[in-house]
């Protein structure tokens, strides 16, 4: 019997990896209305897709999506009532390089007002891509509530979210002699699965936040080492760590056994 509930746990675990495509940044918990990173623009010159992706290679890039009780769009003079921002699970995203898809946190994409999510690209750019910078856009669909619920068609970056999105794909023989650059460099704890102590190759982390499944931070440390012990204390199933390595935020999904 404890050999059926040891398995019937795993499955579980599984089921949960699975179902959590990403993880939303706590830092935009919030922000108005939007996709973060906003995208790249005049007035907000350090946003947009800031990882390059690699012919080849796998890719991803997460985005935090915000949706509060209230929104502006044009044509309307003040904040109007918003009840859930919907983007289609397939083809809602034009401009990506061929292999790279996406997926979200919920897994349905329909993200209800007071709550945020996210939504992350994904996959490898095949040898049918050309290289050079591609420009993303997603089109989603806002319910809006003018005193009965009407649907609001939109492009995210677009006329009420001004800038763009520009994903930069790299040759295999440039990201290549490029993998040494630091905006080309994925730094992973490892092993994954782990037991609980987990290695990675920097030297240069500054702080480690482990959280849950449901984003809640379970462990801080301010001044980080390359090495972590999450052996003592904590139950098996999936976390993600979230590091500053240098200018960098980055995030990565673990499993204890």
């Amino acid at each position: 019997m404890k050999h059926f509930y040891l398995i019937a746990l795993n499955f579980f675990v599984i089921l949960s990896i699975q179902s959590q495509n990403c993880l939303p940044d706590s830092i935009y918990r919030d922000s108005s209305a939007g996709v973060y990173p906003k995208p790249v623009s005049p007035t907000n010159p350090n946003g947009g897709i800031t990882k390059k992706a690699c012919i080849n290679k796998p890719y991803e890039f997460v985005f935090t999506v915000v949706v509060p009780d209230t929104v502006l769009v044009p044509a309307f003079p003040s904040p109007i009532a918003l009840e859930k921002v919907a983007i289609d699970t397939i083809n809602a995203i034009t401009g990506l390089p061929k292999g790279i898809s996406y997926a979200c946190n919920p897994p349905n994409c329909v993200f209800n007002k007071n709550t945020s999510g996210c939504l992350v690209l994904k996959g490898t750019a095949t040898t049918d891509n050309t290289a050079g910078d591609f420009k993303p856009i997603i089109k989603m669909t806002l319910t809006i509530n003018l005193g009965i619920p009407f649907p609001y068609v939109t492009e995210y970056p677009g006329p009420a979210f001004p800038g763009e999105y520009i994903l930069t794909l790299v040759s295999e023989q440039d990201c290549a002699s490029a993998s040494k650059q630091e905006d080309l460099v994925i730094n992973y704890w490892f092993p994954n699965p782990t037991n609980g102590k987990l290695t990675n190759k920097s030297n240069s982390i500054e702080q480690i936040k482990v959280m849950d499944a449901q984003g809640r931070i379970i462990h801080f440390t301010k001044d980080a080492e390359n090495k972590i012990d999450l052996s003592n204390g904590y139950n098996s199933g999936m976390f993600y760590i979230q590091w500053i390595d240098g200018t960098k935020l980055l995030t990565q999904q673990i499993v204890i056994q």
